[in-house]
C-alpha cells in the first residue's frame, strides 16, 4: 500500500490536464428540494426546516456506504450490530423505527436487526443524487414511522446529456488489514443514462465487498463479519411538457458470512452461518400538469424482501455439510405494497390545496413469524393547504384520516406548519404535529434467536401516539453572489405515549421482548452555521438532546432528563487551478447517560449508566486528472475509534455489558471515478 500512496501523492500534486466546472468557484444558486413540497422549491422558501446533502457533497466525501454520508450529520447517531451486519439509526433522540426512510418518495420495506430498523447500508451510495432530511413528525403526509422525521433518498435520473457513463472503483483498508483479494473493502460501480426525444433511461450495478475485520479475533472467527453486496437499478421514462412517467427497478443481493472456530476435540465441526438478504423493489411514478392551477402525482410500488439464515458444518479436513439441527435454518419473507396519489390545486396566489390518498400494506411469513402469514394494512386520506395571505407569512395546516387493519387509529391526525419572514434576512418556522405509529410486523410476530440475540415479538403491543413541536430561526446574514453566511437556531419537543421498547420477558428472564412504555419524551436544541466564500465551504453545528428518564416518576430525587451533546464541522476547500479539493469531516458524539433498573443482592435499585462519547473525523482529497477521470483518496476514522465503553449492567450490579462497537480502526482509501457524457 505504501507504493500505491506514493504514486497517489504524485498524482495529487501534479498539474491538472483539463479543468472542469465542477472544481471551479461554486455557483451559489439555491438548492431545490421536493420532499413534502407542493412543487420543487428552494430550501429557503420551504415551510419545513430541511437539510440537504447534495450530490457534490456525497462525491467529495468518497463514501463507500450511506452511513459514511449520514454519520457526519448533526442529531443523527448510529450503532452497529456485528451479528446481523446492520446499522441502527436514531434521530432527535428517537430510534430508527420512528424514522421514515424513502427512496424517491417510496417507503423502504424490510426492517431487520435487533432494533427493527431499515438498514440504510443496503442502498447503493453511487446511485444517489441528493438526500433530503426533514426533522420532526411528518405523520400527516407520510404516515407511520415518521414521528422523528423523514430521510428521502433521491436517486439519479437521466440529465440533459443525450448519453453519459459513470464508473467508480475504490479500495479501502479495514484498520490495518488489506490485501487485493482477502482483506479490506473493494467497491465497484458502473452506471449509464441517456435520453432520446421524450424518452429517457438509466441504470447501474455495483458490488460492495467488505472482507470482514479480524482485529483480535482468533482462529476462523471475525470481529466484524464479511459482507458481500450486489446492488442494481434500472429506470425507463417518458417526459413531455405536461407528462412525466417512469418505471424503476431496484435489486439487492447481500450475503453476510459468520465463520466459527472449531470446537476443542478431534474432527469436531464448526457451525458457520450465512445471512442472506434479497430485496426487489418495483415502482411506477407519474405526474401530469393540467394547467397552472392543477397538477396530479401518483406512485405505486411493490417490494419483495427475504431474509434467510443458512447454516453449514465446516470440518477441519475441509469438508462442508449442511447443518440439520433444529433452528439452524430460517427463511422470512416480507411483501410490501404502497399506493400514493396527490393533487395540487391553486385557485389563487393566496391559497393552495393538496388532497391525497396513501395506502400501505405489508405481510410477512416464515419460520420466525408467529402463526403463519401476518399482515398489517393502513388506509389514509390526507388534506393539506398552503395559505399565504401576505408575502411574509406561510401557513400550512393538514389533517390525516386513517384506518389501520390491526389497531384503532385516532379519528384525525392534525398538523400545522408556519413560516414567518420577519425581515429580509430572518426566517422563523414553528410547527406542531400529532403522530401515530402502529407496531410493525417484526415487533408483533417476529422471533429472533441466535448466538447473540434472544428476542421475541409481542402480539399484545399497543400503538404509539405522539405530540411534537418544532421551531427554528434562520438568519441569512450574508447573501451575495460569491459569499453566503447563515445561522440557524432550532429546537424540538416530543412526547410519545406507549413508546415501544425492549424489556426482559416477565415469563422468561433469558428472553428480551417488546413492551410499551407509558411515557417517553425528548427535548433538544441545535445551533448551526455555514460560511460559503469563494472556494471555501465551512459549516459547524452544536446539538444538545435530552432523553426522558422514566424512573423519575417513581424516584423523585432523579432528574427527569439526561442530556447528551453533539458537535459537527465540515470544511471543504477547492483549488480550481490544480483541480483539487480537500475536505475534513468532524463529529463529536457526547456521552449518553441513562438510568436502568437492576437487582443487586436481592434488592431492586435504579443506577446511572452511560455510553462513552467519542470523536470521529474523515479526511478526503479529490483530484481531477483529465477531462473524464478523478482520483480520490483519504483517511477514514482519523481518531482510530473501534469501541466505546458502556457501563450498563446485566444480571447483577457487577456484570457489565461491555464495549459497544463503533468502527474498525483508522482506514485508508483510494479510488478512481470515470465520468463521460455526450450532448
Amino acid at each position: 500500500m505504501r507504493t500505491i500512496y506514493t504514486a497517489l501523492f504524485a498524482l495529487l500534486t501534479a498539474p491538472v490536464f483539463a479543468q472542469e466546472d465542477t472544481l471551479k468557484v461554486k455557483d451559489l444558486e439555491e438548492v431545490v428540494i421536493s420532499t413534502g413540497q407542493y412543487r420543487p422549491q428552494s430550501v429557503k422558501n420551504s415551510v419545513y426546516q430541511v437539510r440537504v446533502i447534495t450530490g457534490e457533497q456525497i462525491r467529495k466525501q468518497s463514501a463507500s456506504k450511506l452511513q459514511d454520508v449520514l454519520n457526519s450529520q448533526l442529531n443523527i447517531r448510529f450503532s452497529q450490530d456485528l451479528a446481523t451486519g446492520g446499522s441502527d439509526i436514531t434521530m432527535m433522540g428517537l430510534s430508527g423505527q420512528n424514522v421514515k426512510i424513502l427512496i424517491d418518495g417510496v417507503p423502504m420495506i424490510g426492517r431487520q436487526g435487533t432494533s427493527n430498523e431499515i438498514n440504510i447500508n443496503q442502498v447503493e451510495v453511487n446511485s444517489i443524487e441528493r438526500i433530503e432530511i426533514i426533522e420532526g413528525p411528518m405523520s400527516v403526509i407520510y404516515g407511520a414511522d415518521a414521528l422523528a422525521g423523514v430521510i428521502n433518498i433521491i436517486t439519479k435520473k437521466a440529465g440533459r446529456d443525450s448519453f453519459s457513463i459513470t464508473a467508480r472503483v475504490q479500495e479501502e483498508t479495514v484498520g490495518k488489514e488489506y490485501s487485493w483479494f482477502d482483506e479490506g473493502i473493494h467497491n465497484q460501480y458502473v452506471g449509464a443514462s441517456g435520453r432520446y426525444k421524450n424518452w429517457y433511461a438509466s441504470g447501474g450495478i455495483g458490488r460492495n465487498l467488505f472482507q470482514g475485520w479480524k482485529d483480535t479475533a482468533t482462529g476462523r472467527e471475525l470481529t466484524w463479519h464479511k459482507k458481500d453486496q450486489i446492488v442494481g437499478n434500472a429506470l425507463v421514462g417518458y417526459r413531455s411538457e405536461k407528462l412525466d412517467v417512469y418505471y424503476r427497478l431496484d435489486g439487492l443481493d447481500e450475503i453476510i458470512t459468520n465463520p466459527a472456530n472449531f470446537p476443542i476435540g478431534n474432527n469436531q465441526p464448526a457451525l458457520d452461518q450465512d445471512y442472506m438478504t434479497n430485496r426487489l423493489m418495483q415502482q411506477v411514478q407519474g405526474s401530469y400538469r393540467f394547467n397552472k392551477q392543477l397538477s396530479v402525482n401518483a406512485l405505486a410500488s411493490y417490494t419483495h424482501f427475504t431474509r434467510q439464515v443458512y447454516s453449514t458444518l465446516a470440518y477441519p479436513n475441509g469438508d462442508v455439510r449442511v447443518a440439520t439441527a433444529p433452528g439452524t435454518h430460517s427463511l422470512s419473507t416480507f411483501n410490501g405494497f404502497t399506493f400514493r396519489a396527490t393533487a395540487v390545486y391553486s385557485p389563487s396566489k393566496i391559497v393552495s390545496f393538496q388532497p391525497g390518498v396513501d395506502i400501505n400494506s405489508e405481510s410477512g411469513e416464515g419460520e420466525r413469524i408467529k402463526v403463519g402469514t401476518q399482515r398489517i394494512s393502513d388506509y389514509a386520506f390526507f388534506l393539506t393547504s398552503e395559505i399565504m395571505p401576505a408575502h411574509w407569512l406561510n401557513i400550512r395546516p393538514g389533517v390525516r384520516v386513517l384506518h389501520n387493519s390491526v389497531y384503532d387509529a385516532p379519528p384525525v391526525i392534525p398538523s400545522i406548519n408556519t413560516k414567518f419572514l420577519l425581515t429580509k434576512y430572518l426566517d422563523f418556522r414553528l410547527a406542531y404535529a400529532r403522530g401515530f405509529r402502529a407496531p410493525s410486523l417484526r415487533e408483533l410476530y417476529y422471533d429472533f434467536f441466535d448466538a447473540s440475540h434472544s428476542i421475541t415479538g409481542n402480539p399484545n403491543l399497543e400503538a404509539e401516539h405522539s405530540n411534537s413541536f418544532t421551531g427554528s430561526l434562520t438568519w441569512n446574514a450574508l447573501r451575495k453572489k460569491q459569499a453566503r453566511v447563515n445561522l440557524t437556531l432550532s429546537g424540538f419537543y416530543n412526547d410519545v405515549d406507549n413508546m415501544i421498547s425492549f424489556a426482559v420477558d416477565a415469563a422468561n428472564p433469558t428472553v428480551t421482548t417488546y413492551v410499551n412504555i407509558d411515557k417517553y419524551k425528548t427535548r433538544g436544541g441545535m445551533l448551526t452555521g455555514q460560511l460559503i466564500a469563494g472556494n471555501l465551504d465551512a459549516s459547524v453545528g452544536f446539538g444538545y438532546t435530552g432523553r426522558y428518564n422514566a424512573y423519575s416518576e417513581a424516584y423523585k430525587d432523579l432528574p427527569a432528563f439526561k442530556w447528551s451533546p453533539e458537535v459537527t464541522s465540515v470544511i471543504s476547500y477547492s483549488f480550481p487551478k490544480a483541480g483539487l479539493s480537500a475536505n475534513l469531516y468532524y463529529k463529536f458524539t457526547g456521552k449518553l447517560p441513562y438510568y436502568q433498573q437492576v437487582t443487586d443482592n436481592g434488592q431492586t435499585i435504579v443506577r446511572l449508566a452511560e455510553t462513552e462519547g467519542y470523536h470521529w473525523a474523515d479526511l478526503t482529497l479529490n483530484k481531477k486528472l483529465v477531462g473524464v477521470l478523478t482520483v480520490n483518496a483519504g483517511i477514514r476514522n482519523l481518531f482510530d475509534v473501534t469501541a466505546i465503553g458502556n457501563s450498563a449492567v446485566s444480571g447483577g450490579a457487577h456484570t457489565t455489558t461491555g464495549a459497544r462497537p463503533i468502527g474498525n480502526g483508522r482506514s485508508y482509501f483510494m479510488g478512481l471515478v470515470f465520468n463521460w457524457s455526450k450532448n
